[in-house]
């Protein structure tokens, strides 16, 4: 199996989202996948203008020449494409925004009706990798993903695949603890071995069964706990308070 991930966190290998998808993985290729991760913040990706040359003058190429062509080789040539995102203001952040309309040429512009009667636009090739999610939030709910859920099982029936597994991590926060904050590190350390397990997992069945899934969607710690903690980080990191008001 062939495992490609795209990173569109903004902090790129040094972000907690890289954390979930290193250990994935590393659990992944351990149990025999070629795997890479690339970090999109590192590539050139300039934003679709919608002009639609890669329909009409360039059937399949888009009118761009950065680095985007080499991602649409590299997305088409893996079995399964992990789709790795933060959650920026309830939703993907803009880098995966522009990766995934960046992937239009990967479709043509004839209409055709999907299995279930809705039009979508016809796909250019013959296979398309199948698809994982995984995001985290610094907010301790699974509720911040509703609008990530939704999203991607559309991309994917626009893009003629389906979403085989989703990692959804909450209060990630406590991913990239310090010295300070040692109590977290057992739940992170047991969390991070779940993830590789996981990768591990998904290579030998091709998807991620439902007591892992459980277990990678279950509390780390108490939400109020980690509420405490990140409020206590940020007046330390902020600098203090001016009880002038604004105006």
């Amino acid at each position: 199996m062939n495992i490609t991930a795209f990173n569109a966190s903004p902090w790129g290998i040094e972000g907690h989202t890289n954390v979930i998808v290193q250990e994935f993985l590393a659990g992944a290729h351990n149990a025999g996948a070629k795997v890479r991760n690339i970090p999109l913040v590192e590539k050139q990706i300039n934003a679709c203008t919608g002009c639609g040359v890669c329909f009409y003058e360039t059937p399949g190429q888009c009118v761009f020449k950065d680095d985007m062509s080499g991602l649409i080789k590299s997305f088409l040539g893996c079995d399964a494409a992990i789709l790795a995102t933060p959650v920026y203001i309830d939703n993907v952040t803009t880098l995966m925004k522009t990766f995934i309309d960046r992937l239009t040429p990967i479709l043509e512009p004839y209409c055709e009706k999907d299995p279930a009667g809705e039009y979508r636009l016809r796909a250019r090739y013959k296979k398309h990798p199948k698809l994982m999610v995984i995001s985290c939030c610094a907010l301790p709910e699974q509720s911040h993903f509703q609008v990530l859920r939704v999203f991607f099982q559309r991309m994917a029936r626009t893009m003629h695949t389906q979403i085989v597994a989703e990692i959804y991590r909450p209060a990630a926060g406590q991913l990239l603890v310090s010295k300070e904050e040692s109590s977290f590190k057992p739940a992170v350390k047991e969390y991070k071995e779940l993830l590789y397990e996981a990768g591990r997992e998904f290579v030998k069945t091709g998807r991620i069964g439902p007591e892992t899934d459980n277990k990678l969607h279950q509390l780390l710690i108490d939400p109020d706990e980690y509420v405490r903690y990140a409020n206590t980080m940020w007046d330390r990191m902020l600098p203090k308070r001016s009880s002038r008001v604004l105006t």
